[in-house]
C-alpha cells in the first residue's frame, strides 16, 4: 500500500494530475493513522504489560510420563495488563531439536484479560529437553503492522524411551544364575536342594548322586531327579553411545533403538524382581548406575539412558573454547538480555587477555563474566540461591580440564544447549572405551547376564585390549549376548535407482566396519544378534533362547 501511494504521488506529480496527487496523500494519511493507533502496542511491551505463561500437563502414560512419538499438549497463557486489545498472530515456540511443534497458536485477548490456548508438540527423541521461550508476533486488525517480542521462558521436560513389551524373562543365564537371592522365577540348576521339577531318564553327564533309586527300580531303568530353585539373576547392560550410534535421523538412530531397548530389558528384569545395572560407553564410560532392583531403580536407569542424549563433555563434543563462549554467550543475549562482548580490545600487555576468548567470527568474549553470570544462573536453577544450603544442590558433573569453562558447559547441560558429539576417535580409543566398560560391569559382583547393544565400531583396532576384555567378560559373566542394530534397517527406503545403489554401498560398508568386532565377538562365545526397530525383540531374543 506504500509503494502504490508513492506511485501515485510520482505519477501524479510528474503528469500534473491532483487527483492522483490527493488519492496518494490519503493513503499516505491513513497508513500513517493506522500505524499511529498500532504504535502503543510497542509501548506496553517495552512496559511489561504482557505476559506468557505455560505448563505442560501429566501425559497418558502411566504415572503421567511423557513418552517418544506420543503427542502431548502445550498449554498458553496470555495476559494483557494494557489498556488496548492485543491481537497474537502467531506463536512461535523455541524449543530442543528433540521437540518438533507444527501450530503457531492465535489469540485476541482483551484488555485485562487473560486467554489461553494449547499447542501439540511432537517428541522425535527421548531424553532433557527444554523449551526455551516463545516469539509471539503482534499485529493490527488489517494485518498492514505487526511486531515481534520473545519472551524467555525456559521449561523443561522429560521424555521416556518407546514402550516395548517383553514377555518372561527375555534373557536367561545358561545353566542357572550365580546370585543366591532368592527370587519370584523357577532355573534349572544342580544340586541337591530345591523343589523337585521331574524326573527323567539317565543320560551321559549326569552324576550318580541324582538317580533316584526307587523310580529305577520300579522303571527298569536308570531315572534322575531334576531340581530347580528360586532365584534373582543379575543383569548388566552396556549400551554404545558413541558416534556411529548416532547416525540417521533424529528419534530413529541407532542410539535411540539402544535406548529404548535398554528400557524394555531393565523394566523386564526388575519386574522379574531381579537385579539389573547400567554401562553407556564410548572411548571410555559415560554414564553408569550400580546392580539394584526396584522402580526407583528403574527410574535412575531410565536418567541415565536418557544423561546419553546430552552430553557436553569435553572430550566427548565436537566444539572449540572459541565456539562454546559464542554459543553460551549469544544464548546468554538472547534469553538473559545480558551481553558479554569485548567492543574494544584491550592492549597487547594487559593481563586481561587471559579472561578473554575470541570467538569463530573474531569476536571477543569476557570468559570470566561470563563463567560468573553462569554459575549465578546454575545456582538459581538448582535452587542453591538466597541462603539455601549449598552442599545439598547437586551439579551435573562434566569433564573440563579448564576451570573457565566447565561453568559453560555446566550451565549448557542445565539449560538443554546442544553441542555436536565427536564423531572420530584415536585409533584403539574405542577398544580401550569397551574394555573399561567391562571392568565396570564386572566390578561389583558376577552378573549372570550381559546384554552388549552396540555397532561393535573400532574394537579390532586393538584385537589384544578387546581379547582381554572379551576373556574377562566371560569368566565372570554367566552368559553374554550382543545386540547389533542391523546396517540396513536403520537406512532411510531409496525411491531411485540411484538412490538404492547408494543405499546398497553404505550397507556395505557399515557391515564392514562391524563384521571385525562381531567375528571377535563370536569366537569367544558371545552370541551375536542382529536387531532393527522393525522386528520384536521379544521374539528376537526368545528365538535365541530356544535356539539354544
Amino acid at each position: 500500500m506504500l509503494g502504490t501511494a508513492l506511485l501515485f504521488l510520482l505519477v501524479g506529480a510528474l503528469h500534473g494530475t491532483p487527483p492522483l496527487v490527493a488519492l496518494a496523500g490519503t493513503i499516505l494519511t491513513i497508513l500513517l493513522a493506522l500505524y499511529l493507533m498500532f504504535y502503543p502496542t510497542a509501548i506496553l511491551l517495552r512496559r511489561k504489560k504482557i505476559e506468557l505463561s505455560w505448563w505442560v500437563p501429566p501425559g497418558d502414560q502411566p504415572g503421567g510420563a511423557l513418552a517418544v512419538d506420543r503427542p502431548f499438549q502445550l498449554h498458553l497463557a496470555f495476559r494483557n495488563h494494557g489498556s488496548r486489545r492485543l491481537r497474537i498472530l502467531s506463536t512461535n515456540v523455541l524449543g530442543a531439536s528433540g521437540l518438533g511443534l507444527d501450530e503457531e497458536p492465535s489469540a485476541t485477548v482483551n484488555r485485562g484479560q487473560q486467554v489461553e490456548v494449547t499447542t501439540t508438540v511432537r517428541p522425535l527423541a527421548a531424553g532433557y529437553h527444554v523449551l526455551h521461550g516463545a516469539a509471539l508476533t503482534f499485529g493490527d486488525a488489517l494485518g498492514l503492522f505487526d511486531i515481534e517480542a520473545f519472551f524467555p521462558n525456559p521449561i523443561a521436560v522429560k521424555v521416556f524411551p518407546r514402550t516395548m513389551a517383553l514377555r518372561g524373562q527375555p534373557v536367561r543365564a545358561l545353566g542357572g544364575a550365580l546370585h543366591e537371592q532368592v527370587g519370584l522365577h523357577h532355573v534349572r540348576r544342580r544340586g541337591l536342594s530345591g523343589e523337585l521339577r521331574e524326573i527323567r531318564e539317565h543320560s551321559h553327564g549326569d552324576p550318580f548322586k541324582f538317580i533316584a533309586w526307587k523310580a529305577t527300580a520300579k522303571r527298569q531303568q536308570l531315572m534322575v531327579r531334576d531340581l530347580e530353585n528360586e532365584i534373582v539373576t543379575t543383569h548388566a547392560i552396556m549400551v554404545d553411545v558413541g558416534a556411529g550410534m548416532r547416525q540417521g535421523p533424529l528419534g530413529r538412530a541407532p542410539i535411540d533403538w539402544a535406548c529404548d531397548a535398554a528400557a524394555a530389558l531393565a523394566k523386564a528384569s526388575i519386574g522379574n524382581s531381579d537385579r539389573v545395572g547400567l554401562v553407556g560407553y564410548d572411548t571410555r564410560p559415560i554414564v553408569e548406575l550400580a546392580v539394584d532392583t526396584g522402580h526407583h531403580h528403574y527410574l535412575q536407569m531410565v536418567d541415565r539412558l536418557l544423561d546419553v542424549r546430552s552430553v557436553v563433555d569435553a572430550d566427548m563434543t565436537d566444539v572449540t573454547a572459541g565456539e562454546l563462549v559464542a554459543l553460551v554467550a549469544r544464548y546468554l543475549a538472547h534469553q538473559e538480555a545480558i551481553d558479554v562482548r569485548i567492543k574494544i580490545a584491550p592492549p597487547l600487555d594487559d593481563p586481561r587477555w587471559s579472561q578473554i576468548q575470541a570467538g569463530p567470527d573474531g569476536q571477543l568474549y569476557d570468559v570470566a563474566a561470563t563463567g560468573r553470570l553462569c554459575k549465578k544462573l546454575i545456582d538459581v536453577i538448582v535452587g542453591r540461591d538466597n541462603g539455601k544450603d549449598k552442599a545439598k544442590a547437586k551439579l551435573p558433573a562434566v569433564v573440563e580440564d579448564d576451570p573457565q569453562l566447565r561453568p559453560l558447559r555446566q550451565f549448557c547441560r542445565l539449560r538443554g544447549i546442544e553441542l555436536p558429539y565427536r564423531g572420530t576417535w584415536e585409533h584403539g580409543r574405542r577398544a580401550a572405551g569397551f574394555a573399561a566398560a567391562v571392568d565396570r560391569a564386572v566390578a561389583n559382583g558376577r552378573p549372570d547376564v550381559v546384554v552388549i547393544i552396540s555397532d561393535l565400531a573400532g574394537l579390532a583396532e586393538d584385537e589384544t585390549r578387546t581379547k582381554k576384555a572379551l576373556a574377562r567378560l566371560r569368566k565372570s559373566a554367566g552368559s553374554a549376548i550382543a545386540l547389533v542394530p542391523s546396517p540396513a534397517a536403520f537406512l532411510p527406503q531409496a525411491t531411485t535407482a540411484h538412490g538404492r545403489r547408494v543405499r546398497e554401498l553404505m550397507v556395505r560398508d557399515q557391515r564392514a566396519m562391524l563384521e571385525p568386532g562381531r567375528r571377535l565377538l563370536v569366537r569367544h562365545g558371545v552370541t551375536v544378534l542382529e536387531a532393527s526397530p522393525a522386528a520384536s525383540l521379544d521374539a528376537l531374543l526368545h528365538g535365541r533362547r530356544v535356539a539354544a
